[in-house]
C-alpha cells in the first residue's frame, strides 16, 4: 500500500501548478538521448578549486567549485559545485552522494554527510546539474524541460559522480557512492561502470529511471501533450528511460558489497525495481524499512548512513578496497 504521504505528493505533482511538470518543451535534441552512452573507461581526477573552508564541533565544511568533465551541458550547468564535509581530524574514507530529483537546496544531504563525519567518514556532495546554482538563468518552474535536457542531466552526473571517486582515490582514500532516489539510481550507474572498487549504498533506488516515472507517483508530472500525447508518446519514452538501466550492465565484483534501502510503503520507486536491482548485483545486501518515499527520507538518515557505513566495512573486511 502507498504511504498516504507519497499519495498527496502524487497528486500535488499531477494536479498542481503547471511550473510543476516536466518535459513541457517536448522531447529536444534527439541526437542526445539516440546516442546516450554511459562512460566505462577510466575516470580521470576532477580539478576542484576550494573557495572556502569551515570548521564548527569537530566537523570541517569546505565548498568548491570544478568544470565539468561533460561537454553535453549547456553553457548555465558546466561549471559544477560541491561541499566537502569531514571530521576535522580527517578521514580515510570518502563517499560521493548524488542528488535526488528537484534538489535545488542540499540540506538533506548534508544531513546524511554530517552523521557519516561523526562516524569518520567523509563525504563530497555534488550540486547536480540543472540544479541550485546551475539551473537555467530564467529561475522559473522545472528547469527540465526536455527530454534531452534530463538525458543531459544524468550522463553528466554520471562523469562528474566518476570524476569525483577518481579524486577521493588519488588523495589515497577509499572511494564510495551513495543517493536517495534519482540519486539512489545515478550512484548504482556510477558504481556499475567504475573499473575499481568503491563502497556503493543506493538508498530508495531504482534499477532504472523508467519505472520510476512511468510506474510511479511521478507519472503525473509528465507534460505529456508536449511530447506528442501519452498512447503515443508513452512507449517511446520508456524505451528512452530504459536505456539507462543498471540490469543491462555487469555486476562488478565490489557490487557484492553494496547495501541497498527501500521503503516498504513507497509511492514513487515501485518496491519490484530496487528487488530487482538487488538480484542482479548477487550479495548486495537490501534492507526494508517502514513508511514511504518522503518519510524515508524525513526520518531515517540515520539508517541511510548505517547503510553507506556498512558497505564501505564490507569493502574493507574483504580486502577488495584499493586506494590510488
Amino acid at each position: 500500500m502507498i504511504h498516504p504521504i507519497d499519495a498527496l505528493g502524487g497528486a500535488i505533482v499531477s494536479h498542481g501548478p503547471d511550473r510543476l511538470r516536466f518535459f513541457t518543451d517536448g522531447w529536444g535534441d534527439m541526437s542526445i538521448i539516440n546516442r546516450a552512452v554511459l562512460p566505462t573507461d577510466v575516470p580521470q581526477p576532477i580539478s576542484i578549486e576550494w573557495v572556502s573552508d569551515v570548521t564548527n564541533e569537530g566537523l570541517t565544511t569546505s565548498v568548491g567549485v570544478f568544470e565539468s568533465p561533460a561537454e553535453i551541458l549547456p553553457s548555465h550547468a558546466r561549471h559544477g559545485a560541491v561541499t566537502r564535509i569531514t571530521p576535522e581530524a580527517g578521514a580515510n574514507r570518502t563517499v560521493v552522494l548524488m542528488a535526488a530529483w528537484n534538489e535545488h537546496d542540499s540540506r538533506a544531504r548534508f544531513g546524511i554527510a554530517r552523521r557519516l563525519a561523526r562516524r569518520g567518514i567523509g563525504s563530497l556532495v555534488l550540486e547536480n546539474p540543472y540544479y541550485g546554482i546551475r539551473r537555467p538563468d530564467d529561475l522559473d518552474g522545472q528547469p527540465i524541460r526536455t527530454v534531452a535536457d534530463f538525458f543531459r542531466m544524468g550522463i553528466a552526473a554520471v562523469m562528474e559522480g566518476r570524476g569525483l571517486l577518481a579524486t577521493i582515490r588519488s588523495a589515497g582514500c577509499i572511494p564510495g557512492v551513495a543517493g536517495y532516489s534519482m540519486g539512489g539510481n545515478m550512484s548504482a550507474l556510477v558504481s556499475s561502470t567504475m573499473p575499481y572498487p568503491v563502497a556503493t549504498a543506493p538508498l530508495a533506488a531504482s534499477y532504472s529511471p523508467s519505472p520510476v516515472y512511468l510506474d510511479g507517483a511521478l507519472r503525473g508530472g509528465i507534460a505529456w501533450e508536449a511530447l506528442g500525447g501519452e498512447p503515443s508518446a508513452e512507449p517511446e519514452l520508456r524505451k528512452a528511460l530504459l536505456s539507462a538501466s543498471v540490469l543491462d550492465r555487469p555486476a562488478p565484483d565490489h557490487a557484492r558489497y553494496a547495501v541497498l534501502v527501500s521503503a516498504r510503503s513507497d509511492g514513487y520507486v515501485p518496491a519490484s525495481t530496487t528487488e530487482a536491482l538487488h538480484a542482479h548485483w548477487p550479495g548486495s545486501e537490501l534492507r526494508w524499512m517502514s513508511g514511504g518515499h518522503a518519510t524515508l527520507l524525513w526520518f531515517r538518515k540515520g539508517a541511510f548512513a548505517t547503510a553507506i557505513t556498512d558497505s564501505f566495512d564490507r569493502l574493507v573486511s574483504a580486502g577488495a578496497a584499493t586506494l590510488g
